[in-house]
């Protein structure tokens, strides 16, 4: 299978896991709203036009909405996009939902002076298209505010798996520096920050089922997509516990780089 193919598979089962959890998505992905709301600390006051890339359910879209003439919130998963729509309230009046990939924006050049993006860009295997994408259809001057999961999240959950075999059951996420250079490469000018997020758990079952329940648990590179056996369970258990618990709970952490990039 050639790497294009690859690609689109891996962006189908994305959007197929996303869709499977939009229901129970807002319940589980609290940690998704705190960095999305530290992310919109960084975006300026009156956007006319204004893009929302992975808007999920909508749930940030609609604390967008008041700080744009216009939202348009897309997202790859179609579950993701009809649930969100169904929920549409006065907050929504000026949201046109829409079905895209980050890597090829439906949307005009210079047609916009923001982008936001929150938990979503990272799973776009092409850095340097998704880059250029919202460099095209940003106007001079536009500004785009985007928070993506870095290198480094989930390690406790790695290096527990380690006990039990070498594949890879986690998914390996880029660096800041690996999102700058894409941006800078470009003609962007860059600012950049990284904070860890961290989620508790009682164990580890109820942490893999927490990365499930947001559809995260996708593996988009060659690895294990198959169950765990309730033997590798208690092994996995054990390590995790010994290795990270506090006071048992386990943590799983998320490593979030905040861009705030500008058109010259």
């Amino acid at each position: 299978m050639h790497t294009s193919e690859v690609n689109i598979d891996n962006k189908a089962r994305v959007a197929r896991q996303f869709s499977r959890a939009a229901m129970r998505y807002d319940e589980a992905a609290q940690v998704q709203v705190d960095i999305a709301f530290d992310a919109m600390q960084l975006l300026k006051p009156g956007y006319t036009r204004l893009l929302d890339i992975g808007c999920g359910t909508g749930r940030v879209s609609r604390q967008l909405a008041p700080r744009c003439a216009q939202l348009v919130a897309m997202d790859l998963a179609e579950g993701m996009l009809s649930f969100a729509a169904r929920q549409e309230d006065k907050s929504s009046h000026n949201i046109h939902w829409l079905q895209a990939d980050a890597e090829h924006l439906p949307l005009l050049d210079n047609s916009l002076d923001g982008v936001f993006s929150s938990m979503a860009l990272q799973w776009c295997p092409n850095i340097q298209q998704v880059c250029q994408e919202i460099h095209r259809v940003l106007e001079p001057k536009g500004q785009a505010i985007l928070a993506i999961l870095a290198e480094g999240s989930m390690q406790e959950l790695q290096q527990s798996w380690r006990s039990l075999d070498s594949q890879q059951h986690v998914n390996q996420f880029l660096n800041r520096h690996d999102w700058q250079s894409a941006a800078q490469t470009l003609g962007f000018t860059v600012q950049s920050t990284e904070q860890t997020y961290t989620t508790w758990h009682a164990n580890v079952r109820e942490l893999l089922g927490s990365i499930k329940a947001i559809g995260a648990n996708v593996v988009t590179k060659t690895g294990n997509h198959g169950s765990i056996s309730r033997a590798n369970l208690q092994v996995l258990q054990h390590h995790y516990q010994q290795s990270f618990g506090v006071q048992g709970r386990l943590p799983l952490s998320y490593q979030v780089c905040f861009l705030q990039l500008t058109k010259d």
